[in-house]
């Protein structure tokens, strides 16, 4: 039992030995960090918004007067489409006839029903009109700050001869054959 005894109280012995020394190590450890004093962070100053700079003045204005599109008085004859014919032409909120219910305030897609008489072809194009306040109206009853929309023709008041005469002079006036899509997706016929 002797040696028993004398092996365990070398194991404690080796234990307290061992402590002792981790002990003595992290002290020293802790002093030896103590000479070095510590960085501080620097306080940094709050990042500011960079300023708005002025809107720069567009490079191309265009006056609206000075555009040949703008105010035309002149009737331009649906013939000069031809081989393309239009079939029909539609709101998606109100009948072309009578119109909106405020002739002053509204704001739609118009679609237009074309055929090209030499291939066949029919096809659905489609424009969005709208007057100021219509315009406005919108924007408000849909709470956008905002909206886009290509291919879209203002008029102060509905008018449906004027309408079809402004589509007439788009089509023409772009030079661009109204053509039927290249993709059959691209069709709403």
């Amino acid at each position: 039992m002797t040696a028993l005894l004398a092996d365990e109280a070398l194991k404690i012995g080796v234990l307290l030995a061992a402590f002792v020394g981790v002990y003595g190590l992290s002290r020293w450890a802790s002093r030896q960090s103590e000479s070095v004093p510590p960085v501080l962070p620097l306080p940094h100053a709050p990042k500011r918004a960079p300023d708005l700079e002025p809107p720069k003045q567009w490079s191309k204005v265009v006056s609206i007067d000075g555009r040949s599109q703008f105010a035309r008085t002149e009737t331009v004859d649906e013939a000069a489409l031809k081989p393309v014919r239009i079939l029909d032409m539609y709101f998606s909120r109100f009948d072309i006839i009578p119109g909106p219910p405020d002739p002053t305030s509204f704001a739609d897609e118009i679609f237009i029903d074309l055929y090209d008489d030499n291939s066949g072809y029919k096809w659905t194009g489609s424009y969005f009109v709208t007057t100021p306040h219509g315009l406005d109206q919108m924007l408000q009853d849909e709470h956008w700050l905002y909206a886009f929309a290509d291919k879209t023709f203002f008029v102060r008041r509905y008018d449906a001869k004027l309408i079809r005469q402004m589509i007439v002079e788009h089509l023409i006036g772009t030079q661009e054959r109204p053509s039927p899509p290249k993709d059959a997706e691209d069709t709403y016929v």
